[in-house]
């Protein structure tokens, strides 16, 4: 899969996810201040999903239908913990993912929202 990793999500997630042999870019790389609106934008140009903690992707999306190519806000935790969460949701929810889904993922849920 193709992730753009947003600052707020952290380098170790970028690492496993090149570990794990995915295609990924990070928004720190490019422009730590790059705004939300930039990254979906890049987001969309090269097919990524974008790995964030924060909700205001989803607020963009939802409010000004904005097009995405998916979109999975981890619960903001520790970096082992969200490691973790994140491949557990790879596991379980990554065809949605791939599909263009929204996933939030916490401990205790996972939500899944699809565009149709």
């Amino acid at each position: 899969m193709k992730f753009l990793i947003d600052v707020n999500a952290s380098g170790v997630l970028a690492n496993w996810l090149i570990e794990q042999n995915h295609d990924v870019a990070k928004v720190a790389d490019k422009n730590p201040k790059m705004s939300d609106e930039r990254i979906l934008r890049w987001a969309l140009l090269e097919d990524r999903i974008i790995v964030t903690t924060d909700k205001d992707f989803e607020e963009m999306i939802w409010r000004q239908k904005r097009p995405h190519r998916g979109i999975l806000r981890l619960e903001n935790l520790p970096r082992k913990e969200r490691i973790k969460l994140l491949r557990d949701t790879l596991v379980h929810h990554g065809h949605d993912l791939e599909s263009g889904a929204i996933v939030i993922a916490s401990t205790s849920k996972y939500r899944v929202r699809k565009m149709h």
